[in-house]
C-alpha cells in the first residue's frame, strides 16, 4: 500500500513525489478510495456585481456574506449601471483619506480606492471626457507688457515667418484682442515671445530688461516657457482641439529645440501632431483656415526632419483631400521659400522612414528604389526663383537640401547600392566630397546670422555632412582632391563653431569622429 501524501490537511510536494506503482492510485499519487469528496456549491439565482466581478461565490442574502465580510455592504447591489450626464464641473466622487477594508484587509490612512461604476455619473457623449484643469491657471502679473508682445510680434516676422509662415499681423491682433478674457490666446502670445527671446535674440543681451526683471534675454525666455508649461499643464483638453491649442504645443515644441531639448521637443512636436490630426478645419473662418494649411506644412516637416535626425517615428501624412492639400497651387510670393522647404520633405514619407528606421524586414530592394525621392529632393528648390528668396530662406534650403542628399547617400551605402562604375554620382562612393564643395560655396555668399538664426537644427546638418566626408576620406580608395577635400572640413569646422551648440556640444563631437576614424587629420584642421 503506498503512503498518501496528506499530512495535517496539506499536500506535502504533491508534484514533484515518486509516483506509487499501485494500480490504486491516480495519476497524481492519491489514493482513490481515501480522497475526500467535494461538497457541491449552493447556485445563486444572481450574484452580486462585486461578486460577479471577482467571479467568487455569492448568497441570496442582500447585502451578501462576502461584500459584509469586506466592509461594502452599501455596495452590495444587482449588476446594473445607469448612465446619466456629468455635471460640467463635478468629478466624480472619491472616498479619501480613511483607514478603508478593501476584500478583507485594512488599507492604511491615504489610502484611496476607486469608486465601482455603480456609484458614477457617465456622460452620455464621448465629448463629455474631458480633461478637466487640476487648479485654475493664473498669469504672472507683468510677466508679459503688452510692450514686449509687439516686440517679439515684429520679430518673429522679421525673422521666423519666413520659414514657419504660421501666423499674421491681423491674426495677432485677434489674439491680443482675445488676451484680456481667453487663456489660450494668451498663451500662444507667451509661447511666441518665449520662442522669440529664445532662438532669435542674443542670449547673453539685455533688451528684454529695460520691460522686464530679468538678468538678460536667456534668462527671460526661460521664464516665458516656465509660464507657458504651467499653463500647458492646466488647460483643459479637448477631442475638438482649437487652433489656438496646436500653436502653443508647437511653440513648446520649438522652445525646447532651440535648448537643445531633444526628448522633451519630440514629445511636444508629437502631441502638436496629433492634436492638429484632431481639428476641424471646416468650423474656422478663411484666415484660421489658411493658416491650419501652413501649420500643417511646418509641422510635417519638423515631424520628418526631426524624424531622420533620431530615427523618430511620424504622425502626418500628406493626402490628396487632407489640410494644405491645395498649398502648392498658392501663387503667393511671399510663400515662394515655404513652398520650396515644404517640397524637399513632401516625398519623404512613411515608407521612407520606416526604411531608414529599418523598421522593415530585411529584404532585396531595387537600385533604382530611391530614385524618386533623389529626384524630388533635387528638384524641390526650383518652386521658387533665387531672386525671390532671402538670405535666411537660402541658407536653411541650401543646407537642408545637401543634408538630405547624404542621408540618401547614406542609406544607399547600407543598402549597397553604391558603386564606382556608374554614371550618376550620387550613386559613387566619393559623392560627399562633391557635395561638401557645393555647401562650402552656398554658404560663402550668405551672411553668418542667416544660418545662425535656425537654430540647433541647421549645425546638427552640417555636423552630419562633414562626419559622412571624414567617412569617405578614411575610408574609400579612390583617387580625389585630398588637399581640397581638407580645406572644405576646415571651413565646415568653422562654420559650425559659429552656429549654436558649436562650441559647446557638436565640434568637440566632430573632432572625435575625426580622431576616431581618420587621426592623421586632426593636426591638419588646425586643432
Amino acid at each position: 500500500m503506498a503512503k498518501s501524501h496528506r499530512h495535517n490537511g496539506t499536500h506535502a510536494q504533491a508534484n514533484n513525489s515518486i509516483r506509487t506503482t499501485s494500480p490504486s492510485t491516480t495519476e497524481a499519487g492519491v489514493i482513490n478510495n481515501i480522497a475526500p469528496t467535494r461538497v457541491k456549491r449552493t447556485q445563486v439565482a444572481r450574484a452580486c456585481q462585486r461578486c460577479r466581478r471577482l467571479q467568487k461565490a455569492c448568497s441570496d442574502s442582500r447585502p451578501c456574506k462576502r461584500c459584509s465580510k469586506a466592509g461594502l455592504a452599501d455596495e452590495c447591489g444587482a449588476l446594473s449601471i445607469q448612465a446619466r450626464v456629468l455635471p460640467q464641473n463635478r468629478p466624480p466622487q472619491i472616498q479619501s483619506i480613511a483607514e478603508i477594508p478593501v476584500y478583507g484587509v485594512t488599507k492604511p490612512i491615504g489610502y484611496t480606492r476607486a469608486p465601482s461604476l455603480a456609484n458614477i455619473d457617465l456622460p452620455t457623449s464621448p465629448h463629455g471626457f474631458v480633461s478637466f484643469s487640476r487648479e485654475s491657471f493664473e498669469r504672472k502679473v507683468d510677466l508679459l507688457p503688452p510692450r514686449v508682445i509687439d516686440y517679439c510680434s515684429a520679430r518673429f516676422f522679421e525673422r521666423l515667418a519666413p520659414t514657419i509662415p504660421i501666423l499674421t499681423p491681423e491674426y495677432i491682433t485677434n489674439l491680443k484682442e482675445r488676451a484680456a478674457l481667453e487663456s489660450e490666446a494668451y498663451c500662444v502670445l507667451l509661447g511666441l515671445s518665449a520662442m522669440v527671446a529664445l532662438q532669435v535674440e542674443d542670449p547673453r543681451g539685455k533688451f528684454f530688461g529695460q520691460f522686464v526683471t530679468a538678468e538678460n534675454n536667456a534668462a527671460y525666455g526661460w521664464l516665458l516657457l516656465e509660464e507657458a508649461l504651467a499653463a500647458h499643464r492646466h488647460l483643459a483638453r479637448s477631442s475638438n482641439p482649437s487652433l489656438d491649442s496646436v500653436l502653443l504645443v508647437f511653440f513648446i515644441y520649438a522652445c525646447h529645440a532651440s535648448l537643445f531639448h531633444h526628448s522633451q521637443a519630440f514629445f511636444f512636436l508629437r502631441e502638436a501632431a496629433t492634436l492638429f490630426l484632431l481639428i476641424k478645419p471646416e468650423t474656422m473662418d478663411d484666415l484660421s483656415r489658411s493658416l491650419a494649411g501652413r501649420l500643417f506644412w511646418v509641422l510635417l516637416i519638423s515631424e520628418r526632419s526631426h524624424a531622420i535626425r533620431y530615427r523618430r517615428p511620424i504622425t502626418l501624412q500628406v493626402t490628396t483631400n487632407g489640410v494644405g492639400s491645395s498649398f502648392f497651387n498658392s501663387t503667393e510670393s511671399s510663400l515662394a521659400g515655404f513652398r520650396c522647404l515644404a517640397a524637399l520633405f513632401k516625398a519623404l514619407d512613411s515608407s521612407f522612414i520606416a526604411l531608414l528606421n529599418q523598421e522593415t524586414a530585411s529584404r532585396i530592394l531595387p537600385r533604382d528604389s530611391l530614385d524618386d525621392v533623389e529626384e524630388a529632393i533635387d528638384t524641390a528648390l526650383s518652386h521658387s526663383c533665387p531672386s525671390d528668396l532671402l538670405p535666411t530662406q537660402k541658407a536653411n534650403l541650401k543646407v537642408t537640401q545637401i543634408w538630405l542628399r547624404i542621408v540618401i547617400w547614406q542609406l544607399r551605402l547600407r543598402l549597397g547600392h553604391l558603386s564606382e562604375h556608374v554614371e550618376e554620382s550620387s550613386r559613387t562612393y566619393h559623392y560627399p566630397l562633391e557635395v561638401a564643395t557645393e555647401l562650402v560655396s552656398a554658404t560663402r555668399e550668405l551672411p553668418i546670422q542667416s544660418i545662425q538664426l535656425h537654430g540647433v537644427g541647421i549645425t546638427e546638418k552640417l555636423f552630419d555632412v562633414s562626419c559622412a566626408v571624414v567617412n569617405v576620406l578614411a575610408r574609400v580608395p579612390v583617387q580625389v582632391n585630398q588637399t581640397a577635400a581638407e580645406d572644405n572640413l576646415k571651413y565646415l569646422r568653422h562654420l559650425i563653431l559659429k552656429l549654436p551648440g558649436g562650441t559647446t556640444v557638436y565640434d568637440a563631437l566632430f573632432l572625435k569622429h575625426v580622431q576616431q576614424t581618420l587621426p592623421t587629420m586632426v593636426i591638419r584642421l588646425g586643432v
